[in-house]
């Protein structure tokens, strides 16, 4: 069981320098492997405004050198905003300064701002993000191609560095609808479901994924992950109680981003469910039984983990990151 941090958590404070945050993100980084965590993840949005979104490729570049031993994940990247040319190369040069530990996490994007302002839209939003995928794998071989695709045409085009990771870095795909889960199966190495869908969603997701890796005989080859909010704390109440406003946050955002579509899962944007329904919420033993159900009944491989009820001193933070290595991660599956 690999567990990730999501590192935005420690770089969204629109009250201080964002050059302090990136210094107590690194040092997060430099604790996080001797506390058991595997991973750190970082999203991507753009002209969000009030919130604030540091650019992944960006900061995981720059904290790579103090998360020594940890995957570093894009969760997500909007691939279908990006050239995929420009995207291929970045991951070469992300995997070569991490050595290896790098994972592209990609998905659709679904603000109309942002997809008006890379000049796309929905209607295009899969064509792009399949011809970017195919595109990007062949430029990774180091071999000279020609692609014409509808949104892409390249000719006689070679990289320059092929990435350490054979055949390419591992490509994992968020997916809140059972298109998109079936797609993740069909051309990545890993689904990611998303934080927003209830228990019983997430269940119904996992098996559309695993019957349709069934289905093109892929079961072996791939995982599935997850990225999932947490609020823990001593006892259940405090860690629901802690939870309530910032959980109300979250949704209040994505509901003014329209995160919402009619082809997804309900992901309780009217802000109206509870934090257990949707969660993993509890004390250390009911946050352990929470995954340990996934891992056991779904086969969830990875989660990567945002915290709800972060405390907003750091050294506070640092002891919350204590809690979860000595009293979370112990219980579960290895």
């Amino acid at each position: 069981m690999e567990v990730g941090i999501y590192i935005r958590d420690y770089l969204e404070d629109p009250t201080r320098p964002m050059h302090e945050q990136i210094e107590e993100a690194a040092e997060v980084c430099r604790r996080a492997r001797s506390l058991g965590f595997s991973a750190i993840y970082m999203p991507q949005h753009f002209i969000a405004h009030p919130t604030m979104w540091m650019q992944p490729m960006q900061m995981l570049a720059r904290l790579a050198p103090d998360a020594e031993g940890l995957r570093l994940i894009t969760g997500i990247l909007l691939l279908t905003y990006h050239n995929p040319v420009d995207i291929a190369d970045q991951v070469v040069t992300l995997d070569h300064i991490s050595n290896g530990r790098f994972t592209l996490g990609v998905g659709l994007g679904y603000r109309e701002k942002e997809l008006a302002a890379f000049g796309t839209n929905r209607k295009d939003r899969v064509s792009r993000m399949e011809e970017s995928i195919a595109l990007m794998k062949q430029l990774w071989t180091g071999d000279e191609i020609t692609f014409e695709g509808k949104h892409w045409q390249v000719h006689e085009a070679k990289c320059s560095v092929t990435p350490v990771q054979k055949p390419h870095p591992p490509i994992w795909m968020a997916a809140q609808s059972r298109g998109a889960v079936r797609r993740a199966a069909r051309l990545c190495e890993a689904v990611v479901i998303g934080p927003q869908p209830t228990w019983e969603d997430f269940r119904y997701l996992a098996k559309e994924y695993n019957d349709a890796l069934a289905e093109y005989g892929k079961t072996p080859q791939k995982m599935l992950a997850a990225n999932r909010s947490i609020t823990i704390a001593k006892d259940r109440e405090t860690a629901i109680t802690e939870a309530k406003a910032k959980g109300e946050a979250k949704a209040g955002m994505y509901a003014g981003f329209n995160m919402q579509e009619t082809t997804t899962v309900d992901l309780g944007l009217a802000g109206q469910r509870e934090i257990p329904d949707w969660a993993v919420a509890g004390n250390p033993q009911d946050c352990a039984e929470i995954i340990s159900r996934c891992v056991e009944e779904d086969g969830l491989d990875y989660i990567g983990l945002a915290s709800l009820n972060l405390p907003h001193d750091f050294s506070a933070k640092l002891e919350y990151l204590q809690l979860m290595s000595e009293e979370l991660l112990p219980l579960l599956p290895p």
